[in-house]
């Protein structure tokens, strides 16, 4: 096998908190299979070193991570240029076999300067990289790019008129999920994740406040609380556990008897003022999923392929609190839910890392 690299380029700098990082990292790892894979980023800690990413993210290969900068750097239009021509300069010095991308502006001007590659896009524009997209004539470039779309109506939403594209979901690596022996947290339900406005903290607070015998332990970044929630009272019953480590919270969900997915109808992220409730694929979905427990989940229609009601998941309107409050006394009180965990399992077995890099790899042979 002709085993030059294949070059990942990402745009976030390492130690990181995000499940960007954990799906960039889970598809390096994958990558591996098919040849020498180096991640390039903005920048990584000189003590952060790869022994510990590969121990914190549960990676069972070794490759190369570069560093762009010698320092940390807000990543604003202007470095987000350098970073691109940086890379274009690295990569004129080195061998590859196929370049994916995650950042816009760098696959936009490796296009641009004759490098194929392919962008995977997971949310709309915003700001100065919308008009560099738009100014751009994707015709022009068309030969040297392929789109890799979160979900079908994100394509429709950029309006990217391109033949070579494909649709892929979000995966998960089903075994790391797998913690055979968990102590079983009675009464309580657990929330991993960001707290971006309508990700579904506001509902918990409402459940929360209406239910004080219901416990709620919630793991992630408390700095990405939006101002609304910084200025509620906490109720009693919500235990803030703070950001875990990849590797943690794959050990620590499975101990929880419900897990919940409380989305409101806007969804937003954290860097951009967008809602992405219509197109996107949350990645504890599927970690959900593989932990085999059992999972409530707002109904909303962007993942209803994925999550079934009564089948694997229950789903409930994210305004009636009631009958979240009432669902979660029954699941607690029965043991007749538990088929449901076992389903989710069972369907999870299609959204791995590993089948999503042997689509890409096929997918990019059409260049």
């Amino acid at each position: 096998m002709n085993k030059k690299k294949i070059i990942y380029i990402a745009e976030f700098s390492l130690p990181n908190m995000s499940a960007y990082a954990v799906h960039v990292l889970k598809m390096c790892d994958n990558f591996c299979k098919y040849a020498k894979v180096e991640l390039v980023i903005p920048y990584q800690e000189d003590l952060y070193h790869f022994k510990k990413i590969k121990k914190e993210y549960l990676l069972k290969k070794n490759f190369k991570i570069k560093s762009i900068f010698s320092s940390k750097k807000k990543l604003n239009f202007f470095n987000r240029i350098l970073f691109s021509l940086k890379i274009n300069d690295y990569l004129n010095k080195n061998n590859y076999k196929m370049i994916i991308s995650r950042a816009i502006i760098p696959s936009l001007i490796l296009a641009i300067m004759n490098k194929k590659n392919i962008l995977e896009l997971h949310s709309e524009m915003t700001g100065l990289t919308k008009y560099l997209f738009k100014f751009i004539n994707l015709k022009s470039i068309n030969k040297n790019l392929k789109f890799i779309f979160l979900h079908y109506k994100l394509m429709n939403i950029l309006k990217i008129k391109s033949k070579n594209f494909c649709i892929l979901e979000d995966a998960v690596e089903k075994d790391d999920f797998n913690n055979t022996n968990p102590r079983t947290k009675l009464f309580t339900c657990a929330y991993s994740g960001s707290f971006a406005k309508g990700k579904g903290l506001e509902l918990i607070y409402s459940i929360a406040n209406k239910a004080p015998k219901i416990n709620f332990d919630i793991f992630g970044n408390i700095k990405t609380l939006n101002q609304d929630m910084t200025l509620k009272k906490v109720p009693k019953n919500i235990r803030f556990k703070g950001f875990l480590s990849y590797r943690m919270i794959a050990n620590t969900l499975p101990r929880y008897k419900v897990l919940l997915m409380p989305y409101q109808k806007n969804v937003s992220v954290l860097v951009k003022k967008i809602n992405v409730a219509s197109y996107f694929s949350p990645l504890k979905l599927f970690e959900y999923m593989a932990t085999g427990k059992t999972i409530i989940a707002s109904n909303l229609k962007v993942y209803n392929k994925i999550l079934k009601n009564k089948h694997n998941s229950i789903t409930l309107d994210p305004k009636n609190v009631d009958k979240w409050i009432k669902t979660i006394n029954e699941i607690f009180k029965s043991n007749k839910y538990n088929y449901l965990g076992r389903n989710a399992q069972k369907d999870v077995k299609k959204y791995t890392w590993e089948s999503r890099v042997e689509k890409i790899m096929t997918f990019s042979k059409l260049f």
